[in-house]
């Protein structure tokens, strides 16, 4: 079964989402893979507190980034992991490494073969079909040579952080670009993921 949870700030969910899961998270370990942070000057304070969820939760969490990282070496790493996880930081930035070091297809050959995707803010827009409905929101420019918008793994187009107030500003200048016909976009609150399993989604949230 392809199993895909996709968050905007996973530690807001993950308490909901560990109920969810076919084993006990201390059976189960993860990839934490924080490169979408490693372009992001500011202190990449989201990161430590997604990774002390986790680790509160009861995951084996092996943290590191892909970027300058070979298919061999990332086959490695990926090795005895139940869950793949990308943090949030830069979308652009994130999906271009992704592609650049053959992660894409890693990714999809595992998702297949059963391995369960999580994914935060940036890590759960670059499974869809488009990172680019917010211009205001990223900065594209941290990926000048990016040839793709989303991975396609599935068929929507997530758009993280809706109603918080630090990305306020960004959504309102970039809402007319995102109001575009034949895409299908969902608009993903703090307190609300995504469950996927195959051809099936549900939207979850958090009270």
């Amino acid at each position: 079964m392809q199993q895909l949870f996709l968050t905007s700030s996973s530690d807001y969910v993950m308490d909901d989402i560990v109920k969810k899961l076919p084993k006990n998270p201390k059976e189960m370990n993860i990839a934490f893979i924080n490169t979408a942070a490693e372009i992001v000057k500011e202190d990449h304070w989201w990161v430590r507190d997604e990774k002390n969820k986790l680790i509160e939760v009861g995951f084996n969490v092996d943290e590191f980034t892909i970027t300058g990282l070979s298919e061999e070496e990332i086959e490695k790493k990926f090795e005895n992991k139940q869950i793949i996880y990308f943090c949030g930081g830069n979308a652009y930035y994130l999906l271009d490494q992704v592609i650049k070091t053959g992660c894409d297809e890693i990714l999809k050959e595992k998702i297949e073969s059963g391995i369960i995707y999580m994914g935060s803010s940036a890590g759960s827009m670059i499974v869809g079909k488009r990172i680019d409905l917010v211009p205001d929101i990223d900065e594209s420019s941290k990926a000048p040579d990016l040839k793709s918008s989303g991975l396609e793994i599935i068929d929507l187009s997530i758009q993280p952080h809706w109603g918080s107030s630090e990305f306020r500003s960004g959504y309102l200048k970039g809402f007319e670009s995102m109001y575009t016909e034949g895409v299908k976009v969902i608009l993903l609150t703090n307190r609300q993921y995504i469950w996927i399993r195959d051809d099936t989604f549900q939207l979850v949230e958090v009270l």
